[in-house]
């Protein structure tokens, strides 16, 4: 870690760093067909490397005293009932934000967190994006933009959001918060 450190902080120096945005993540894992190497991928992209940047960057934050912020990009998933490798990283990401926030908001280092639902992304719409958005078991009736997801995202980093600290903010549609029991669970 401390090679890590000043491996960062040399780059960091270079280019300071106020705002970190965790939004690398891998699909998948369900418990009926999950192998081990399967499982660590997954929780070492979405979890392990979300927890290690986050204390990287925080660590350098503080020790050049930088009121900056750090965003993870969650999951509505963590919403449902764990039964993937996905959906456990999320819920992890979800518990992770509030803890982060509550270490680093005495050092003015805002963390927070985006938790999108069905959103227009090649994630979903493999296919690439097409005109018709349409939804029909999502409550909005339609995907959510990604410029939806990165308006809010521009908003919880910037000093508009200083005041919202350790909360993850659900874009869902009301998939997740109001329809969650529309994943059919199997073993």
């Amino acid at each position: 870690m401390e090679e890590n450190f000043h491996t960062a902080k040399a780059l960091f120096d270079e280019n300071p760093i106020n705002i970190l945005v965790n939004n690398a993540g891998l699909v998948g894992g369900e418990l009926r067909e999950c192998t081990e190497e399967k499982y660590n991928a997954i929780l070492d992209t979405n979890l392990k490397g979300t927890f290690f940047l986050s204390q990287l960057v925080g660590q350098y934050m503080k020790e050049n005293h930088i009121k900056g912020h750090i965003l993870n990009i969650g999951s509505s998933s963590s919403l449902r009932p764990a039964t993937s490798a996905y959906t456990i990283s999320k819920w992890g990401i979800y518990g992770f934000t509030k803890g982060l926030a509550k270490i680093l908001a005495p050092y003015g280092i805002t963390v927070n967190g985006i938790a999108p639902g069905p959103t227009a992304t090649p994630m979903l719409m493999p296919d690439g994006i097409k005109d018709n958005l349409s939804f029909p078991t999502n409550p909005l009736g339609r995907f959510i933009l990604p410029e939806e997801i990165a308006n809010m995202a521009v908003f919880l980093v910037s000093e508009m959001g200083r005041s919202i600290i350790g909360d993850m903010v659900f874009m869902t549609g009301g998939s997740g918060v109001v329809t969650y029991d529309d994943v059919k669970y199997y073993f």
